[in-house]
């Protein structure tokens, strides 16, 4: 068992139980590191938590099951959440729900995922699929600009959007059904929206809002191809 958070077994096994695998299934990962990496078999090592999860980062063992990664953005700013602080977010877009079972049955990954152990404090990861009806977004990709992207995950599918009034791009809007790894919480949405360093400062000089059910963070995206990825929801582009 992973020491980084608490694995929703009972949603994992509702898997087995379905006719179709339903899918892509993109998984939506906050995660929060070690500061110093801490290897279960008691090696010495200088890696950072960060930097143990760069060494895991499963890009291969992904494509061997159909699936890949879309998004790698660090947190640059919370603007609403509880006490916890995130370091980074990802998004890996599998093939379906299945294809997380067998990357992760598979002996090759289970040797890597040594390394996301050692690293890894804690971390949420949500089962997500985009929302019935959004039109396909805008294909922009904060990763070849100078903007920065707003993230809102929200316990509830009402709740306020900060983005409305912004100078804001939509890019992706997913229901989240479950989370397969985390703690006791489920969310119901995840929003994605554009924004400029300037929107992104005006946005940091708000206070902090404290909040139980959900977070909202500016993230600064390294690979962003969460557009991309809704161009043809069906399948998984490469």
């Amino acid at each position: 068992m992973p020491r980084y958070g608490t694995i929703n077994s009972d949603y994992i096994a509702s898997w087995f139980q379905r006719e179709d695998p339903g899918g892509p299934m993109w998984a939506l990962n906050l995660m929060q590191y070690r500061e110093r990496a801490d290897y279960t078999d008691g090696r010495e090592t200088e890696l950072s938590g960060a930097e143990a999860d760069d060494v895991y980062a499963p890009h291969e063992h992904l494509a061997a099951v159909g699936s890949r990664i879309i998004l790698v953005a660090p947190v640059v700013h919370h603007l609403r959440g509880d006490d916890r602080r995130w370091d980074r977010i990802a998004i890996a877009q599998y093939r379906d729900r299945m294809a997380l079972v067998e990357m992760n049955s598979s002996k090759e990954f289970q040797v890597d995922e040594q390394h996301k152990d050692a690293g890894m404090e804690f971390t949420i990861v949500m089962a997500a699929f985009p929302v019935d009806g959004d039109p396909v977004p805008a294909q922009e990709s904060a990763a070849d600009t100078n903007k920065l992207m707003l993230l809102q995950v929200v316990g509830d599918p009402d709740a306020p959007d900060l983005a409305e009034g912004l100078d804001a791009t939509p890019i992706g809007r997913f229901w989240i059904e479950d989370r397969f790894i985390g703690d006791h919480r489920t969310f119901a949405e995840a929003r994605f929206h554009l924004i400029s360093p300037d929107t992104a400062s005006e946005l940091a000089a708000r206070p902090f809002l404290h909040d139980e059910d959900g977070y909202t963070m500016i993230v600064e995206p390294t690979l962003d191809e969460v557009a991309r990825s809704l161009t043809d929801p069906t399948k998984v582009l490469f």
